[in-house]
């Protein structure tokens, strides 16, 4: 009697527990989801959403040094309702601070966070199209959905598989671990492309995916030397090969370009006090992204000023900042001299 009593209370009670278990564990996991929701409009940032804004917010800073919240907005392309919020969660992030309608900007973690996403969706794509074939105008959307689900210990055995490349196929310099992300190089076509003028394309934006589509057919990639025959108002006429290839002002805005180098020359052999534009970065990943990292990208403007007594190394001049550097090494930095006046 006594065992059939207990029988029957035991197996409720235990079903009961379990369930409580079971809900305590539930509620956990939902709490511990890296989901931010703002209570202003419901609208709920997921992670993918929250490190898209930090890294608009890396660029605006870059290019600004500061940046608002209508700034974030317009840059994600995000209705003004939202721009607020979009701020909010960064802050309550950890990745942003200051005041959300004038000035803001990242913390340090926001700054690595972003640096370490930018370097993985470039890594992506240098694999992509590298190692599985993928057109240059789909790497974009692979590359995006890949970066947020890579650990930095992966994304460092990618980077060493291969072999540590400066560029992603774009054109776009991929930083090192820990780095800061190098500058873009060269300026729109848009912008640079008068008439009679020679220029090489270094660089190409990762989006629209049907104008990338569109300019990798026509043969507009990084690495092309093209020159401006004809300009009008909404419309480039281009020398390609020998053909004339018709591009809209519009998608011009998309491709960058530095001026094509007439007789480059080694970096190391320019005289004291002379003033020349980087043409092109030479030898392996890890020395080009040291390069990059000094901002020598190409069309950037660099000046001699000193060599030291037995004439290494050499005291250049890029963007204001002053670098010290071995002879071999600028040698391996091609360079067109800018003759004053």
């Amino acid at each position: 009697m006594e065992m059939s009593n207990l029988s029957y209370w035991f197996w409720p009670a235990l079903s009961f527990l379990l369930a409580i278990l079971w809900l305590r564990t539930l509620l956990r996991q939902r709490r511990a989801a890296p989901t931010i929701r703002t209570s202003a409009t419901g609208w709920t940032h997921r992670p993918v959403e929250a490190e898209d804004a930090l890294k608009a917010a890396y660029t605006l800073q870059e290019a600004e040094g500061t940046w608002d919240d209508e700034e974030l907005a317009r840059s994600l392309g995000l209705p003004a309702r939202l721009a607020r919020e979009v701020a909010e969660t960064l802050v309550a992030s950890g990745w942003a601070e200051g005041n959300i309608e004038d000035s803001m900007r990242l913390t340090e973690a926001g700054e690595r966070r972003a640096c370490e996403l930018i370097r993985a969706h470039r890594l992506w794509e240098r694999y992509l199209v590298d190692r599985e074939g993928m057109p240059l105008e789909a790497v974009h959307a692979e590359a995006h959905r890949r970066e947020h689900e890579t650990t930095p210990e992966e994304l460092d055995r990618l980077d060493a598989e291969l072999g540590h490349p400066a560029w992603d196929p774009h054109g776009h310099a991929i930083p090192a671990s820990g780095s800061r992300v190098p500058s873009p190089p060269g300026r729109s076509l848009l912008e640079e492309g008068a008439p009679e003028r020679r220029l090489r394309i270094v660089c190409l934006d990762d989006e629209p995916a049907a104008l990338l589509a569109q300019l990798a057919v026509m043969g507009l990639t990084p690495g092309v030397d093209v020159e401006v025959l004809e300009r009008e108002p909404d419309l480039l006429r281009l020398k390609l090969d020998g053909n004339v290839v018709p591009l809209a002002a519009a998608a011009a805005r998309h491709v960058f370009v530095v001026p094509a180098p007439v007789l480059p020359i080694p970096m190391g052999e320019l005289p004291v006090g002379s003033r020349a534009m980087v043409a092109e970065v030479r030898g392996g990943g890890r020395h080009q992204r040291r390069m990059l990292d000094m901002g020598l990208v190409p069309g950037a403007e660099v000046t001699v000023i000193r060599t030291a007594p037995l004439g290494d190394p050499v005291e250049y001049r890029v963007k204001g900042t002053a670098i010290a550097m071995r002879r071999s090494d600028a040698n391996s930095i091609l360079v067109e001299e800018v003759r004053n006046g």
